[in-house]
Order: C-alpha cells, then structure tokens, then sequence
C-alpha cells in the first residue's frame, strides 16, 4: 500500500510541475487570436552550437536566430547510379587450312589474320570485355601448321583475335590435346606474350587454383572454362590434374565458390559441350546446365556443336530476390571453313550487367549474327566474318555476292525464330548500346 501511495505522489508532483509547460501555449494563443501558424516561440542555444536539418525535396531552408545565427546547410544526394557493363562472347575459332592459307602473305612466312575479323571489329572492341572460344592450339611454327583433325594455327590468328578486340580465349576444348602436353604449354606461352588472357587450360597446380576475375568499372566478372570432350586423348599423368578442365557440376560449384570468396559479383562458365551439328539442346545439355547454374554460376556460354543454339533463361532464388540466370547452349562457328547451312554462320552474343549498390545481376542477352564469307572473286580466296543487319550491308573489302546477300538474309531469319524473345530480354543488339 505504501508503495502505491509513492507513486500517486510522484505523479501528481510530475503534472504540478510540468502543468505550465502543458497549457502555456495553448491559452496564449487563444488569448491573443494569433493562428498556430504564426505563434513564436523564442529558443536560446549556445552561441557554439549548428543545427543541422535535412528538408524533404523541394522545400527551402530557414534561418533561426539565437544569441548568434545558425549558417544554413544543403542537402546532397547520396544515390549512386547503377553501374553497367556488356560482355561480348564468340563461337568457336576454327582455322581450317583453306583460311590459313588465304591470310598467307605472298613472298614471306607471314600470315595476316587480321582482316579476316575487319568486319566485325567494332563490335567486339567497343564491349567491356570479349571472349572467344580457341579451338585451334597456337604453338608455333615448329609443329607444322594444320587444320582437322588436329589443329594448330599460326600465332598471328591470335594477335589477329586481340586486335579485334578479343580479351580473353577459352582453351578447354576437344581440340585441347591436339599437340600434346607440349601444345598446351607452348599456346599458353604465345598467349601471354600477346597479352591475350586464358582460361580452361593450365601448366601448374598454382594456375589450376587461381580464379581468373576481371574487374569491370568496379563489377567483378570471374569466368571459367570446361569442357566435355577431348577427343579420346589425355593428358600425361603427371599433368593429369591441372592441364584440362574436365566438365564436372561439382568442380564447376567449387569454383564458382572459390570465385565469390575472392569478390566475383558475376560467374560466367565458358562449357564446351553439347552434340555437334544439331541445332537444339540435348537432354544431358539442359541437365547440366541447370545444375550448374543453380550452384554459383549466373550465364552459361557454349560451344562446340558449330550451329547456334537456343538461349535459356531460367530464375534462381537468393537471399529473398529473384535472380535471372542465362544460358546460350551454343554461340555457333565465330570462323571456320565449313560451308554448310547453320555451320557457316554464329553468334556474337552481349551479357549486359548491371550493379546497383551491393547488389549485381544480369539485365539480358543481346545478340548479332555473323555470317562467315568465302569471297572468290580474288586469288587467293577470302574469307570474312561479317556482321548480319536486314537491309544493309556490312563494311568489308570483299564483293556480296546475291548468293551471299541471300545466306545472310536467311541467317537473320533462322536466328530469329531460333531465339528472339523480348519478353525474356533476349534481343537482337542494338548498335547505341556500344555507342556504335
């Protein structure tokens, strides 16, 4: 009972006390029929002291007066504005014989590859970053060069990829045995000598463990590279381990999370596989493929069936957000000699990125057609890769032939029908989108 009297007291001493406070204002303002609006109230503060208030947009600041006045202040935006990059991929780089021989230079030991990617130059060199998938080995001169079936290409196809605008080339493959254990090493040595960076392939257990991530205007884009076949060829056994990537989901998911903890924002897979020649994905391709983008990865870029295939999109759900996740089964023949329909043509296809604040995640898959030309109108022949549009035609030094402007109109068609979906974000490029 005592303790409840207490706490009558203290209330009753609490509204004694504060009671002027409570009805001051109120009955002032009766008194004098002055508007709330226009009441004064005079607040005196330490001449030392600044205020500082953050006013909605559009509304102004006021200045208050104590003993002495308090400086105005401006608010500052700290929204930042998403942050966007393209990565641009290719097929599979195939130099069959006839096109070494068509780059030779008369009179010298020299092969020029670079008009050969002329054409399309542009719009690799004006992405972020590009990739190609090397089929062909580089190992130089002193292991004869060769087409099928076991390739080796002058180094300057290499250079030739770089300038074009190529930054990095995926050396898993079928072809990645064709040479041996000597070709692997010598084709890594000629490609860090160009500065053309690699992937897929490695001379030491160091290189095997080490993600390869690229920092693009501040997104991080880690890319790795397996492949499903080798032709029936393996690797030294002592080498075994670390020269080829072998496609396997779970050597895929424990790179992709190698890749994260060393700050990856996006994993690319670069995955050779798939059945050559036909134009859809096998059962086994959809298979792995979904596994694998499940487990870490956010676009998958394929290779080797030598036609294109469609694009897949698929949804993944992390950390309470819906991420889209895309696949292109297959990109199709960047360059290569074989002349019939679906194979002598490809994809370039644009991974387009975008990071606001923490989070990063794939807006959509844009894509060009390519259409390799075989120009017979000079000796030796020529040939091109020329980007596809309707109704126009490409910058190149060869002759259109009406049998190529034919090719290159059906091209276009067949690669609509095989992937055009807007609603998905998977659209043939827009050419501003690259500043072209």
């Amino acid at each position: 009972m005592r303790n409840v009297l207490k706490a009558v007291g203290v209330v009753l001493a609490v509204i004694v006390l504060c009671s002027p406070l409570i009805f001051w204002a109120a009955d002032d303002a009766q008194t004098n029929g002055t508007e709330p609006s226009e009441a004064t109230v005079t607040i005196t503060v330490a001449s030392t002291v600044v205020v500082t208030t953050t006013l909605p947009p559009g509304k102004t600041t006021t200045t208050a007066t104590a003993e002495t006045s308090v400086e105005p202040t401006t608010t500052t935006s700290t929204t930042e504005p998403p942050i966007t990059v393209t990565i641009a991929a290719v097929g599979d780089v195939l130099a069959h014989m006839p096109i070494i021989n068509s780059v030779k230079v008369p009179g010298t030991d020299s092969y020029d590859f670079r008009p050969v990617f002329a054409p399309v130059a542009s719009y690799l060199s004006e992405a972020d970053y590009a990739v190609a998938n090397l089929e062909s080995r580089v190992a130089g001169a002193e292991f004869g060069y060769s087409g099928y079936p076991r390739f080796n290409a002058p180094v300057s196809l290499a250079y030739a990829l770089k300038v074009s605008g190529i930054d990095l080339v995926a050396t898993a493959n079928n072809h990645t045995l064709d040479l041996g254990w000597e070709g692997i090493v010598n084709t890594l040595d000629n490609l860090d000598s160009l500065g053309l960076a690699h992937v897929g392939t490695q001379r030491s257990p160091a290189e095997k463990h080490r993600p390869f991530i690229v920092d693009l205007q501040g997104i991080k884009v880690a890319f790795l590279n397996y492949t499903s076949y080798l032709n029936g060829l393996v690797p030294p056994v002592e080498h075994e381990e670390y020269a080829v990537n072998r496609l396997d989901v779970d050597a895929v998911a424990e790179e992709a999370m190698t890749a994260r903890m060393w700050g990856a924002d996006v994993v690319i897979a670069l995955l050779h596989y798939g059945d050559e020649y036909e134009r859809q994905p096998s059962e086994a391709q959809t298979e792995i493929s979904q596994q694998i983008l499940s487990r870490g990865v956010d676009v998958i870029l394929g290779s080797h069936p030598h036609v294109v295939q469609p694009i897949g999109h698929f949804f993944d759900f992390t950390s309470w957000r819906v991420n889209d996740k895309y696949v292109v089964y297959s990109l199709g023949n960047f360059v290569s000699a074989q002349r019939w329909r679906y194979s002598d043509s490809g994809l370039i296809a644009y991974v387009h990125i975008e990071k606001t604040g923490l989070r990063t995640h794939v807006t959509g898959v844009s894509y060009l057609p390519v259409y390799v030309q075989r120009a017979t109108g000079s000796s030796p022949v020529r040939y091109r890769v020329l980007p596809v549009w309707p109704g126009s035609e490409p910058d190149t030094d060869t002759v259109l032939t009406e049998a190529d402007n034919e090719r290159m109109a059906q091209v276009w068609e067949e690669i609509r029908e095989l992937l055009y979906r807007p609603n998905e974000n998977i659209v043939p490029l827009n050419p501003r989108d690259l500043g072209l």
